[in-house]
């Protein structure tokens, strides 16, 4: 399968088709079901018993299956789900969307993310023309992630950056994506996918790009499991995806497993200074 062949079963495209950045609710809306039609069943069976709990599965906000192009990063981060913070993505989000400006600006960068149009995990200074806006769209994006990523990265890229001067914060961010065991948020992730067995159909298109970017990049790809390596074996296939790429994976310090700050305390010896040389050497 060629990446035009994988990228053409995205079934990530309709949800995209739903950022409707004319849509005054977009970002946050009771009447939004950001939802694959594949997976609509199943989360409606999950909700069926979570609804009411932190596990509950949020539709009424984009949902976010990767950061980033995994396409072209060089380094993968396997997460878990996106997180839903209630003063953030329903509070926040109300209060951005009434601006049209910024509120376009960050569908259209979300929607872009999910078609594999972007080319870093945050946008770039082509998303921020306008001056007369009152913050860039990659401060109403980083806000409506509650800055995570951006304190989670900020030491691994200060360390590439003073391993390499020339890599800036552009280049250091177009190396990066990260991808979500599952697209949709929740407070908690107690209970997750499988379903009865079943993964979401959407869950079933991570595992096929995974495995083609392995196979197709091999030695200019390296894969950072972040939470919940035991679901992601399961997903990938660990008797396959997992010996068979052992050297693209990278662990943290099982002690660690729930923090997903990239900083040395969190590796075993030698592993954070490999990544970042890793980085710091551009193709």
């Amino acid at each position: 399968m060629t990446e035009k062949q994988l990228k053409s079963k995205n079934p990530w495209k309709e949800v995209a088709d739903m950022y409707n950045p004319n849509k005054d609710n977009c970002l946050y809306g009771e009447d939004n079901n950001y939802v694959c039609s594949c997976d609509k069943d199943a989360i409606k069976k999950y909700n069926e018993k979570a609804q009411g709990t932190k596990d509950e599965i949020i539709t009424r906000i984009p949902a976010e299956p990767w950061w980033g192009n995994p396409f072209e990063a060089r380094l993968i981060i396997l997460s878990l789900n996106p997180g839903y913070v209630p003063k953030v993505n329903e509070t926040l989000a109300k209060l951005m969307q009434t601006n049209i400006n910024i509120r376009k600006k960050v569908i259209e960068f979300k929607k872009k993310t999910l078609l594999f149009e972007t080319h870093s995990f945050f946008p770039e200074k082509e998303d921020d023309k306008n001056d007369n806006y009152p913050i860039t769209c990659r401060e109403a994006v980083c806000l409506l992630e509650d800055q995570y990523w951006e304190n989670k990265l900020k030491q691994l890229k200060d360390d590439v950056k003073q391993k390499n001067q020339f890599i800036e914060d552009t280049e250091f961010f177009k190396q990066i994506a990260m991808v979500e065991y599952h697209g949709y948020s929740s407070q908690k992730a107690n209970r997750t996918f499988p379903l009865r067995g079943a993964f979401l159909e959407s869950q079933r298109f991570i595992k096929d790009m995974l495995w083609y970017i392995a196979e197709n990049k091999k030695e200019d790809v390296r894969f950072l499991i972040m939470r919940s390596e035991d679901k992601w074996q399961n997903l990938l296939s660990k008797k396959d995806f997992f010996d068979k790429y052992e050297s693209l994976i990278i662990r943290k310090k099982k002690s660690s497993m729930i923090s997903q700050y990239i900083t040395p305390p969190n590796f075993e010896d030698g592993k954070y200074e490999d990544l970042v040389d890793f980085l710091s050497k551009q193709k």
